[in-house]
């Protein structure tokens, strides 16, 4: 994993974060966030169970738990030798962690930020991050008095797994919970994990049937898909609980699970990390091209203009002399220097509003045989709608005059780490998987398992490394 951890950041090394700078793209990933553990963040309403869950996992009591709501703060549970607590300020300085973005959501989200280091097994190969129980006010005058919004979005996108709590007595129905899944984890299904907790509560079929309906019938409202996800149906077992009437076998394979699943994170965090740097790449692609486009444009546009002054006026100049008006020169030459500066401040400026104004033009016509035989032609535009709000900020404050022209090789070096790069080491990546997957799957019936792990030391596995650099095209510096 750390080979591929290290490809993935010299891809960001280069040739994505200097053209990112070079046009003024949103920032990559931190060094802290590419090296940041595996994360699973942990969502769902107020005393659904997700503070047990972190305990039973790690086999301590490190969240307080209760009926109520018992704590409003988005704590991190990470691996440390001794049990040590941080508060956010401490926590979003360090660069060494990967949680400096947070910043920009203020101090009163920072307030609200706690680290836990402790020393549990677990930890060692995965970070917990347990969140605030989700309420029924969600109005901005009642509010936290930070984006919660924004900041679960913050998490959800570095996370490598997103486990959403429910209860019995509130599946799905708080404010925050349909305003969360409408706003902030739209896009990356493919991380969730929906937890019906506490099913130990049901004493009978009956039970069960109305909280797993009306689940199910509130996440048909906020999932715009015609078939919902897979509910995992557990509880965390707890001594001197009255014991439910239902058989709770099933509901302890579910929670086997879910754990199982909680364990595979390092797995999924390199796959998600492979997605995110196609993600970046591409929409840096989208704003790197449509800028270059229209800054070439309003180039030529300016260099003809003063081609033609200079080629009026030279004119001018010559016939003056010729025919003996040489008092008039002097007359030219202020004349001359009033086009200029008419040109500087009326003509371009509005030569560059309008280029601005035509970046969905450019965009089409950059991609226009692409959008015609794209399968799905309307996630590039649904790319574009994502990026034409900076490309536009950034053209109208810096002024298309100021980008340099990229030059063929960057151009041709960004295609091809979107379009072979990339999939290449998604491919080898599942192949290395696949690989380990299969040297450590159990024996098949009818042949005897290994019982010593001496004779696993016997016969040791060949890891599957990625390709060396040399099979990829890296940068502008060693582009073969």
């Amino acid at each position: 994993m750390e080979q591929y951890a290290d490809m993935i950041r010299e891809f960001y090394s280069d040739p994505l974060d200097p053209l990112a700078k070079q046009f003024m793209f949103r920032r990559p990933p931190t060094i802290g966030e590419l090296r940041r553990p595996p994360q699973v963040l942990m969502l769902g309403n107020h005393s659904s169970g997700k503070s047990t869950f972190v305990n039973h996992l790690l086999g301590m009591e490190v969240q307080k738990t209760g009926v109520a709501p018992t704590d409003d703060n988005f704590t991190i549970i990470t691996y440390g030798p001794h049990e040590t607590d941080r508060d956010g300020p401490s926590v979003v300085s360090n660069p060494d962690l990967p949680y400096e973005g947070l910043r920009h959501f203020g101090d009163q989200l920072v307030s609200h930020i706690r680290l836990k280091l402790q020393p549990a097994d677990l930890l060692r190969t995965v970070t917990l991050i347990d969140s605030p129980g989700m309420i029924d006010e969600a109005k901005e005058e009642n509010g936290r008095g930070f984006d919660f919004p924004g900041v679960v979005r913050w998490f959800a996108d570095r996370a490598d797994l997103v486990m959403i709590f429910f209860d019995p007595d509130k599946p799905g129905t708080t404010g925050e919970t349909l305003q969360v899944f409408k706003e902030s984890l739209n896009g990356i299904d493919h991380k969730l994990l929906i937890v019906l907790n506490k099913m130990d509560q049901c004493q009978n079929l009956h039970d069960f049937a109305r909280a797993y309906g009306a689940l199910c019938w509130n996440l048909g409202k906020v999932i715009p898909r015609k078939d919902l996800p897979m509910i995992y149906n557990t509880f965390v077992p707890l001594e001197g609980k009255p014991k439910s009437e239902l058989p709770l076998e099933d509901f302890d394979k579910a929670r086997n699970d879910l754990i199982n699943e909680l364990r595979r994170a390092p797995t999924r965090r390199m796959d998600n990390q492979i997605t995110q740097m196609q993600a970046f790449a591409e929409r840096l692609r989208l704003h790197v091209f449509v800028i270059d486009e229209a800054a070439r444009r309003y180039r030529r546009s300016r260099e003809r203009s003063y081609a033609t002054l200079v080629l009026l006026f030279a004119a001018l100049g010559v016939g003056a002399f010729v025919t003996g008006f040489i008092l008039a020169i002097p007359a030219l030459a202020v004349v001359a220097a009033a086009a200029a500066a008419l040109l500087e401040l009326v003509s371009l400026p509005r030569k560059k509003k309008r280029l601005i104004n035509q970046f969905d033009e450019i965009f089409e016509g950059l991609h226009d045989r692409e959008l015609l035989v794209r399968d799905r032609a309307e996630d590039l535009r649904a790319m574009w709608e994502e990026v034409h709000p900076r490309a536009r900020e950034v053209a109208e404050k810096r002024g298309l005059q100021s980008f340099e022209k990229m030059n063929w090789l960057d151009r041709e070096v960004l295609n091809e780490l979107i379009e072979q790069d990339i999939p290449r080491l998604r491919s080898e990546l599942y192949d290395a998987l696949r690989n380990v997957s299969l040297d450590v799957s159990p024996p098949s019936e009818g042949q005897p398992a290994v019982e010593e792990s001496a004779d696993l030391e016997e016969q040791p596995t060949v890891p599957v490394a990625p390709n060396d650099r040399g099979s990829f095209s890296w940068g502008k510096r060693n582009p073969g």
